[in-house]
């Protein structure tokens, strides 16, 4: 599924009246469309007024991914490094967009982090909500993060509900703040890792036809570094997690369920490496190979067999295990989800 920009606008009225819903659920909508960076607005008449598809660029696209990583101590740095280590040797002599991506990327950032409330208020009010909201996360010493009710905040804030359900849909969609029901409902700071990175970096691949060849390449680059570094940084508890991972690969009910659960191993994997670089880049790759590459919703017993014994031997590496290959391991994992996930 490649992303192919619109020849024209679309507008408000021609999304409501096509879905069936309220003026104000488009605006909110299109907000959304707008800050993951795949919708802009232009004026003008002659059919030119409205919102258009924006592919993302590649400055924007990294700058985005940074943003949302916010590495910027010591450990940063370190993550920016190992994930060069393992990735910038395979892209030497390699030019095309998903190599500069990465080169790029892989650039740690020197830039402060942004500023969000201070000053006048902007004509947006919702966006200036949002960035005193951010400051207010960031002062907190709340363990639980929480912002309150969006009634509280609206009187806090002297902004209408409207407004504060904008700014933290603005937080929400960006996976900053999550909104709990019932007694002990408000706003808190989520706990989700990078949400609109993943869907920018997504768009961007589509946009500029990388292939889901070149992104399993990378990934299986990624996957062996993450492996690698987990090996390194192992911990009693990380083990213990990576071993009830496999063990619910192993009394999975069918191939399917072993799959899935294989996506748990790694991830933990992933969690005991504790690259976040790295894990946003696998992240970034996997979902675009299953976005495009998805042929069947089933994953067959002879896929998730190999898919189980190439594992077994990624976990006997992790146990410092002589003579584990990982690396031809990890690659057997990727094939054979190829033809199916």
């Amino acid at each position: 599924m490649q992303f192919r920009p619109l020849a024209r606008p679309i507008t408000e009225a021609m999304i409501a009246s096509q879905f069936g819903v309220g003026r104000r659920i488009v605006r909110q909508t299109s907000r959304i469309l707008r800050q993951r960076g795949i919708l802009m607005p232009r004026r003008g008449g002659n059919g030119l007024g409205g919102l258009w598809t924006l592919p993302p660029d590649i400055s924007g696209t990294v700058s985005c991914i940074h943003a949302e990583l916010d590495l910027g101590s010591g450990a940063g740095r370190q993550a920016f490094d190992e994930a060069a280590q393992w990735l910038l040797p395979s892209l030497d002599d390699r030019h095309d967009p998903l190599a500069e991506f990465i080169r790029l990327l892989l650039t740690a950032p020197d830039t402060p982090r942004l500023q969000h409330g201070q000053g006048h208020r902007p004509q947006n009010l919702a966006d200036w909500l949002a960035g005193r909201l951010l400051d207010e996360l960031a002062l907190s010493h709340d363990g639980n993060g929480a912002l309150g009710p969006l009634a509280d905040i609206a009187s806090d804030y002297g902004v209408s509900l409207e407004v504060a359900v904008e700014a933290t849909r603005i937080l929400s969609d960006a996976q900053k703040v999550e909104v709990r029901r019932g007694r002990a409902g408000g706003v808190y700071a989520s706990n989700t890792g990078p949400g609109r990175g993943l869907h920018i970096t997504n768009a961007y691949l589509s946009a500029s036809s990388v292939s889901t060849d070149d992104c399993r390449e990378v990934l299986d680059r990624i996957n062996t570094g993450m492996i690698e570094i987990a090996r390194q940084r192992r911990t009693a508890e990380g083990l213990d997690r990576i071993r009830h991972s496999f063990s619910l690969m192993q009394n999975a009910p069918d191939g399917t369920n072993l799959g899935q659960a294989w996506y748990g191993f790694i991830r933990d994997i992933a969690d005991m490496a504790s690259n976040p670089v790295m894990h946003f880049l696998a992240r970034s790759m996997a979902s675009s190979i299953l976005m495009r590459r998805t042929r069947s919703a089933e994953l067959p017993d002879a896929a998730a067999r190999e898919l189980l014994a190439a594992s077994s031997q990624i976990l006997k590496h992790l146990d410092d295990a002589k003579a584990a290959p990982v690396v031809a391991a990890q690659s057997r994992c990727q094939k054979a989800l190829e033809n199916y996930w």
